[in-house]
């Protein structure tokens, strides 16, 4: 059985929407979408625990973005660019994303990693 993923998508864009659109179709995949600048934000990504967070380049970078990652050294922060098509990851880990197919299962692979680090425990 495949484990369950939780997605943040940060913002509201029209690229944003398109991406969570694709995201819809894939069963186990939790979505969350917080508008930016949110107070709550914060606490929202802190209680959902993700493994990835997308926002919108054009809207600029979360401001909690690497104090986030910081904290939770397992997320994924990937940064769209709906002007280039392109992905900006920050992640404590190498990572190579070239499609969304690619971004969905990295978010998996994340998910499975993050269960195997709870059962060791």
């Amino acid at each position: 059985m495949a484990a369950h993923s939780c997605v943040v998508l940060y913002g509201n864009s029209v690229f944003l929407a398109g991406i969570k659109a694709e995201f819809e179709r894939e069963p186990g995949l939790e979505l969350i979408v917080l508008d930016a600048g949110s107070p709550q934000a914060v606490a929202s990504i802190r209680e959902h625990q993700p493994q990835a967070l997308l926002f919108d380049m054009a809207e600029g970078q979360p401001d909690f973005a690497l104090a986030l990652l910081r904290e939770q050294p397992g997320l994924l922060l990937i940064g769209v660019d709906p002007a280039s098509v392109a992905l900006l990851v920050l992640s404590n880990q190498p990572t190579q994303v070239m499609n969304l197919a690619d971004l969905i299962e990295l978010t998996r692979s994340r998910s499975e990693a993050g269960k195997e680090r709870i059962g060791e425990e």
